[in-house]
């Protein structure tokens, strides 16, 4: 080309990197001009300092596409063995392909990007990446993110209740993906990276890691359906200060809302209508959640529904059953903060770590999957929209072979149940000081699998839905749910069978304002350790309800001690001798007191039956009851030196073997005798002094002979003045009934 001066040269519309350049080298009679390409220029220039993506043509105006120019900086630091690409505080618009931070490059903006904006408005937030919802941003190894907003492209500023909906169903794509989901040691997997101040919105999932060691993310604010996935995470990742919240629709008058119901009735084909008491600005398909009809007639209306709009203030219950009841009350909650998703998945992890992490409105807060094993999750929580009383959402779900992990301090708030345990191993699963609230349907249920509470504190008592109970419940299925050194005052414990209420293990729980300590299981033992190191049990309660004093040893029974006022023995109840078992009973039941200091056997019980008794037995001087044991004195009283017990009548008298048998009655002045098989029966026998004055008949019936006593000398009566005996019998065994008088007759 001609000579011509620099300044008369053409401008160049569009630089390339290939493009030539002269370029002095030296000065004075050492110059020499030479050529550089771009690319040359801009390596020797910026070789120490952190490329921006603006040297690579990135605009950052929100509309033009600056994918290319920015996957070129990260290309180009990455060729350098990696190193820092810089985002200015401009919008960079990611629409058409993936953005892919490769080995070793970090994409940095400032500091963070912080969180909630005012009426959700993000449209000013820069350092940001508007990312197409068919796009991702792919992190591989040793890579990561710092100090950016990750925004979904198209995302609005909602300002009523019909926006924030349509907001929340707008959500879609992955904001961001770690590595290629390959694992192992390929190029493209991402394990060492880190995800870091990141404000992440509008997307499906907002971070997805599969199979990826050694993940490190922290201080991430975000709204999405679901938050983040970690599965195959081996090696201690590390996820800390992550909170999914519902930024785009929260702090509005209308984003939670409540209408109360006006009426309810059939809609003509047997499913229930709502008529609201306002506008919904509802579409059919959308979900809602019924509330605050308990006592209305029509409790079965609690709930989530999925509903068809009939008009402003109407609505269907689709799949519901209209049943008459209703009188008054209810409410239709609208939630433009549900998220219909998982703020926490994590599958086939172990000794992953989860520090200060938190959610809102979330279907499942935390969903802790197949072999999650060994990893701790400390001080999180969970929340929602207490008054709509969702039954169907969890707090924590803990399922499949996840085993040994710990969940320590932090609130679970405001589900449908807070805990629910569905694991399939026998291993266990523990929360620790944490404070698990009631939910609409219960604190806590163990459905399969065994789940231990440490030391937390369970609230909760009758809201909005239909529960009058703080429950934890237990399945046919359910392994032991072990609950100990926790508040459980407000807890009412409920199973499916007796069987599996026998697997609750109670110990050391604070169950009210007394001083009981209650222990609770299927079986309750009591052990020591023995002279041979052994564990031995030594009392126990069964499920029958029977109290079990075990053996000392082999060989050696069971023995109970009783103490004195000084806690010294006193005396001693033991089995001796061999073991007594059901095939082959040997060995004797032993009673020992104290006595001079020595325990002295009183009395044993051998296995042939024989009692033998080592000192004198005391008796009661004069027994009242059949069978009861008596002295020799009362013996030889009765029976040898009898003496009748007498008396006195003087009126129309029953005689009967309870009260007249054996005993003088002595007959005065106005009395008369009435005697009855019936009741005097065999055996009767009295002595009668008749002191009448007149001789005393007797009336006789069920006898044989009913005119007149047996009497050898034909007497019917007894004589005034005289002594008689009577005497009851059968000669016959019960055939021939006599009443014989014998003595002072008359005729």
């Amino acid at each position: 080309m001609p000579n011509a001066k620099i300044s008369e040269l053409p401008l160049a519309s569009m630089l390339a990197e290939t493009d030539i350049h002269p370029l002095v080298q030296g000065s004075g009679a050492l110059a020499e001009t030479r050529h550089v390409t771009l690319a040359g220029m801009r390596g020797a220039l910026l070789a120490d300092r952190p490329v921006h993506v603006r040297d690579f043509g990135a605009v950052g105006n929100g509309t033009t596409d600056d994918t290319a120019a920015i996957q070129a900086a990260i290309d180009a630091v990455a060729a350098q063995g990696g190193g820092v690409v810089l985002l200015g505080p401009r919008r960079y618009l990611v629409a058409a392909a993936d953005l892919v931070v490769k080995n070793g490059v970090f994409l940095r903006g400032r500091t963070a990007s912080g969180g909630w904006r005012v009426n959700g408005d993000f449209t000013t937030v820069n350092h940001a990446l508007l990312l197409d919802a068919a796009r991702t941003i792919r992190v591989h190894r040793n890579g990561g993110l710092e100090g950016l907003a990750v925004l979904r492209r198209g995302m609005t500023v909602p300002g009523n209740l019909r926006q924030g909906l349509d907001a929340a169903a707008a959500m879609a794509g992955t904001a961001i993906t770690v590595g290629d989901g390959s694992g192992g040691s390929g190029a493209a997997n991402g394990a060492d990276a880190t995800l870091a101040c990141l404000l992440v919105l509008g997307f499906d999932w907002g971070i997805y890691s599969d199979g990826n060691a050694r993940l490190r993310v922290r201080d991430v604010l975000g709204d999405c359906r679901n938050g983040l996935y970690l599965g195959r995470a081996f090696d201690v990742s590390r996820i800390s200060e992550v909170n999914w919240h519902p930024l785009v629709t929260t702090g509005r008058s209308w984003s939670n809302s409540r209408i109360a119901i006006s009426s309810v009735a059939d809609n003509g084909s047997g499913q229930v209508r709502v008529t609201l008491a306002s506008a919904h600005s509802l579409q059919t398909g959308e979900l809602v959640n019924i509330a605050e009809v308990r006592n209305s007639g029509a409790s079965a209306l609690h709930g989530r529904w999925t509903v068809t709009v009939i008009d402003a203030t109407r609505i269907d219950l689709q799949n519901s059953l209209y049943a008459p009841g209703w009188t008054s009350g209810g409410a239709c909650y609208i939630q433009p903060n549900r998220r219909l998703g998982t703020a926490f998945a994590v599958a086939a992890a172990d000794m992953s770590s989860f520090q200060n992490c938190f959610e809102y409105g979330h279907d499942i807060g935390w969903d802790i999957q197949n072999d999650v094993h060994a990893c701790n999750f400390a001080n999180i929580g969970t929340d929602a929209w207490v008054d709509a009383a969702d039954p169907t959402t969890i707090g924590i779900r803990i399922g499949g072979t996840a085993r040994r992990n710990k969940v320590i301090g932090g609130f679970l708030s405001s589900k449908g149940v807070s805990v629910q345990c569905t694991t399939t191993g026998a291993e266990q699963n523990e929360l620790i000081g944490v404070d698990v609230t009631g939910g609409a349907r219960r604190i806590a249920e163990v459905l399969s699998g065994a789940l231990s509470f440490v030391g937390c504190d369970f609230t909760g008592g009758p809201g909005t839905g239909n529960q009058v109970l703080a429950s934890i419940h237990l399945g046919d299925a359910a392994g032991n749910l072990i609950v100990t050194g926790c508040d459980t005052s407000p807890v009412t414990f409920t199973a499916d069978s007796p069987a599996a209420m026998q697997r609750l293990l109670l110990a050391a729980n604070r169950s009210g304002t007394g001083s009981t300590n209650r222990l609770a299981a299927g079986r309750v033992e009591i052990a020591s350790v023995g002279a041979d190191a052994a564990i031995a049990t030594r009392l126990s309660a069964d499920t029958d309800g029977g109290v079990n004093i075990h053996r000392r040893a082999s060989g050696s029974g069971a023995l109970l001690r009783l103490n004195n006022g000084g806690d010294a023995m006193a005396a001693s109840l033991s089995l001796a001798g061999s073991d007594l078992t059901l095939s082959s009973e040997a060995g004797a039941m032993v009673f020992e007191s104290r006595a001079g200091g020595t325990a002295v056997e009183r009395f044993r019980i051998s296995a042939s039956g024989t009692a033998t008794l080592a000192g004198p037995l005391l008796l009661p001087g004069s027994p009242t009851a059949s069978l009861q044991a008596a002295t020799k004195q009362y013996v030889d009283g009765q029976f040898t030196e009898r003496r009748l017990a007498t008396l006195l009548l003087a009126a129309a008298t029953t005689v009967t073997y309870a009260a007249h048998n054996a005993r003088m009655l002595i007959a005065n002045a106005g009395a008369s005798l009435s005697l009855s098989w019936a009741n005097t029966g065999d055996g009767f026998s009295c002595v009668v002094v008749n002191r009448s004055g007149t001789d005393l008949a007797l009336s006789l019936t069920g006898f044989t002979s009913n005119t007149a006593p047996t009497n050898v000398d034909g007497f019917t009566r007894i004589r005034a003045g005289g002594i008689a005996s009577l005497m009851i019998y059968s000669p016959d065994g019960g055939t021939t009934k006599i009443c014989h008088l014998s003595g002072a007759g008359a005729p």
